[in-house]
């Protein structure tokens, strides 16, 4: 299972040029802001269209992009995460999508809330209920944007211990700005500029462009 890209995209004066691949298990994305993450996310998500190039789904049936997700503040935490079981479209839910939605909000730790209205929950609280979202949709390719966001210490570490075990047999890929979770990565992706810098292993990369990371518990 991999999926592999080469392609061009140009919005306003930013032009993104990336060559590379994704793999089965967790690849972090890193790289400053507006050096065009999202953009190619969302290339390989589908939402967006290549100027030029290509890419290739191999073993991928399913796929699903997650950043920013808006819910109205009386929704429920059940809404949202069945939001997602439905790949965010507008199919009947059954009986099967409740419970696994209860089963990937239990997961990430939000099983307590199902029932809370959203616009009475704290940030991190939001975060990892997006992430049962993501995670609730069970496409063989998760792009997720900025997973990490408003999550502190160890609850970082353990969403990150989380996404790695849930990407054994799919490819699980996150931008992030946090990089004491990169040893929990089988792979880091640095964009810079529009371009892909560097791939590889987190254990290979060069010190210069990162702080010390912190060890991962698996």
């Amino acid at each position: 299972m991999y999926v592999a890209f080469d392609v061009e995209k140009r919005l306003g004066e930013f032009r993104l040029a990336a060559r590379g691949e994704l793999r089965e298990g967790v690849t972090c994305v890193v790289g400053p802001n507006g050096a065009g993450k999202t953009t190619l996310f969302k290339i390989l998500a589908g939402i967006l269209k290549p100027d030029r190039g290509r890419v290739e789904y191999v073993g991928v049936k399913s796929r699903a992009y997650v950043g920013d997700l808006y819910a109205p503040p009386d929704s429920t935490v059940m809404d949202v995460v069945l939001a997602g079981r439905t790949r965010f479209g507008g199919r009947p839910v059954g009986r099967e999508d409740i419970a696994a939605a209860a089963r990937f909000a239990e997961l990430v730790g939000v099983g307590a809330l199902l029932q809370r209205r959203w616009g009475t929950l704290s940030g991190g609280q939001r975060q990892l209920a997006v992430v049962a979202a993501a995670l609730a949709t069970e496409a063989d390719l998760l792009l997720l944007d900025e997973p990490m966001a408003n999550l502190h210490g160890d609850r970082r570490a353990e969403l990150a211990e989380l996404l790695k075990r849930e990407a054994r047999g799919r490819i699980i890929a996150y931008t992030t700005h946090h990089l004491d979770v990169l040893p929990c990565c089988d792979y880091v992706m640095v964009v810079e500029d529009g371009e892909i810098k560097w791939a590889g292993p987190p254990s290979q990369i060069d010190p210069a462009r990162l702080t010390r990371p912190k060890a991962c518990r698996l």
